[in-house]
């Protein structure tokens, strides 16, 4: 969230077909701060691919590439911090304490001084200013349904409360209170999202129609500021001289630069003009190897990460058929995933599922405890190609059409992708549909992202290739998100008994309920409804130069985070 918070395409090297935390309680101010060595360098500055934000408001960012520009130069209630062992806690950023009432309801949080890059003081109201934007519904904000834990909150989003109902209250200045419709163990996790971050109504109202996108009309109140942007080419974050840590916050400058060929990437790391990068293909085994050699940095780990296709269930896509489940499921089961990563990517793991391998729930992993909801139909038809056709012509009976003339079936996929390895993708893909379906599979490229973003919105797709990254460890944030009225639910998939379940689990503090609830959830939209096609979990792999130190890769939230890095020894 995470859309998603949509995915990146650049660090993670997924350029697509398309293109646990433990928390820190109440009490005082800690950080667990490391100081660097002696020996950092004079020069202190970042060189990485392009992490280009869709949006700098707070309250519309809704994917990882915004997520990680606002992460930089905004300052929520909470950070994300990884600790030596790798686990993910939450540590103090604005707030510098908090409490919650015995009941689990009232959350109140005494912020830190802070100021904004224009030197005015962040008080409590621009936060309460932030959550009721966001739930604004006249706005239409993605990620309004993450307040929803809020009281009042959902209301008020639907038109059936006021603004002033919503329990969001500045105290005074520095006293933010929050009370909850139910308790909820998973708010603290939530709000290391920019969809909290404190706002300006006074810079937003000033700073006219596109307030956000023009960096000249911003104030920022993080540890960084941007200095440049050239859009879809370059962007260049500077350290912030009003940050309330700046004195613990090292590098001064990050570069960061478009790559869009991997081979462009893997030529400025290897000769370290590039700081971080990700891996694809040939490049696994040999940099693996030379890492193994103490050349460079590999950091690898399972990430909260699902990749899938979605079927346009509101109106039945172009085609007309994306509505009966019988398409969607011998859709979903005529490509080889196994065969998919091998060849495209040589990682990952072929997902028959939702859930990825590093959500964990009621103390267990998830994946290893539930089995993947697809995967008994999936071996089953697997390279079956008689059996998968005869499935999608009972659909086709049932919604009263042609079954002899399957080429002249044709399912519109729309992609935003347009580079040599988004090429290969789509090629592999309508290879696999053509073959084992017999159908047309009409590809049309938007490479623009605002058309494609836009024919996303307005549904003109029958498939399209979708991904989400967790916004907290816990199966919920994959599985709220096909709620039927979520602004993160871009298909139409609608299903009054998978509503249900979600209403059930506000409140619901009984872990193993909540475990048997995400279970069932999964099924109803992967097997029973077929509202998605999993294809794989996501694995974080990394490549970082041996000079950089201290880098942040959050499981949740920004895909990098280098409020605390610094560099040491680079050439």
């Amino acid at each position: 969230m995470k859309t998603k918070k949509w995915l990146s395409s650049l660090l993670i090297a997924t350029t697509c077909f398309s293109t646990a935390g433990a928390l820190v309680g109440c009490g005082s101010d800690k950080d667990d701060k490391k100081e660097p060595t002696a020996n950092k360098d004079e020069n202190q500055f970042l060189k990485l691919i392009l992490i280009e934000p869709q949006t700098l408001d707070p309250n519309e960012a809704a994917d990882m590439d915004t997520f990680t520009a606002l992460g930089a130069v905004q300052e929520g209630l909470f950070r994300a911090q990884r600790t030596e062992d790798g686990q993910e806690k939450i540590v103090y950023a604005a707030a510098k304490e908090h409490k919650v009432s015995d009941d689990g309801l009232v959350w109140t949080f005494k912020l830190r001084d802070m100021k904004w890059s224009d030197g005015k003081e962040v008080t409590a109201q621009h936060f309460v200013d932030s959550f009721i934007r966001l739930l604004n519904k006249d706005k239409a904000f993605p990620y309004a349904y993450f307040a929803y834990d809020i009281r009042n909150a959902k209301e008020y989003n639907l038109g059936k409360a006021k603004a002033e109902d919503v329990a969001v209250k500045a105290k005074d200045d520095k006293t933010l209170e929050i009370t909850l419709a139910n308790p909820t163990p998973h708010f603290q996790k939530k709000l290391i999202m920019s969809a909290f971050y404190p706002i300006r109504l006074d810079v937003i109202e000033k700073g006219g129609d596109n307030w956000n996108s023009d960096i000249s009309k911003q104030v920022y109140c993080g540890p960084y500021t941007i200095k440049e942007w050239t859009k879809e080419n370059s962007i260049t974050f500077e350290k912030n001289p009003n940050y309330w840590d700046k004195e613990n916050v090292f590098i001064n400058t990050v570069y960061m630069n478009a790559m869009p060929e991997f081979s462009t990437q893997a030529q400025l790391f290897e000769t370290q003009q590039l700081d971080v990068t990700g891996s694809r293909q040939e490049y696994v085994e040999k940099w693996t190897k030379s890492a193994d050699e103490g050349k460079w940095k590999f950091l690898k780990e399972d990430a909260p990460q699902s990749d899938y296709f979605g079927f346009n269930m509101k109106n039945g896509g172009p085609s007309g058929i994306m509505k009966n489940q019988k398409i969607r499921k011998a859709l979903s089961l005529a490509f080889d995933r196994e065969e998919f990563l091998n060849v495209l990517y040589a990682r990952y793991t072929p997902s028959t599922g939702l859930i990825p391998n590093a959500i964990t729930s009621n103390g267990k992993e998830f994946r290893k405890e539930v089995p993947q909801p697809l995967k008994e139909d999936y071996d089953k038809y697997k390279g079956n190609k008689d059996k998968l056709q005869e499935l999608f012509k009972e659909g086709l009976k049932e919604l009263g059409k042609d079954t002899n003339n399957l080429k002249d079936i044709k399912v519109k996929y729309i992609t935003s992708g347009k580079n040599a390895f988004a090429t290969q993708m789509q090629e592999w893909f309508k290879g696999q549909f053509e073959k084992n379906l017999g159908i047309t599979f009409d590809i049309e490229i938007l490479g623009d992202s605002k058309l494609y973003s836009q024919a996303k919105k307005e549904l003109k797709f029958d498939m399209l290739w979708l991904g989400w990254v967790g916004d907290f460890n816990d199966p919920l944030t994959f599985l709220e998100i096909w709620e039927s009225t979520s602004g993160t639910n871009f298909t139409g998939f609608s299903n009054k008994e998978y509503d249900d379940i979600l209403t059930k689990l506000n409140g619901e503090i009984d872990e193993s309920k909540r475990f048997e609830h995400y279970k069932k959830l999964e099924n109803i939209l992967v097997k029973e409804e077929v509202g998605i096609s999993p294809i794989f979990y996501g694995d974080n792999r990394r490549f970082i130069q041996n000079y950089v130190k201290n880098m942040q890769y959050p499981l949740f939230g920004p895909t990098y985070e280098w409020r605390w890095a610094y560099t040491e020894g680079r050439p």
